[in-house]
């Protein structure tokens, strides 16, 4: 992980941005037409990983999808 990235994370590790990400989730939720019991799993699905990881440790798993 390059400098930069390092310090998005630590950034978006404070919390500050727990909100704008939800935004973008009911929005993009709300556009798909996704059936509201479906949304609201996803909403606590969201809610419980960014409390329970970091950043950091999100993008590994996110990366690691992707990759493998």
């Amino acid at each position: 992980m390059n400098p930069i990235e390092q310090n998005s994370c630590q950034l978006f590790n404070t919390g500050r941005f727990n909100d704008i990400v939800l935004a973008y989730v009911i929005l993009s939720m709300r556009n798909a037409r996704t059936p509201q019991d479906e949304a609201l799993k996803l909403i606590d699905a969201l809610g419980h990983n960014l409390d329970s990881m970091t950043a950091e440790q999100a993008l590994q798993h996110y990366r690691a999808g992707i990759n493998g």
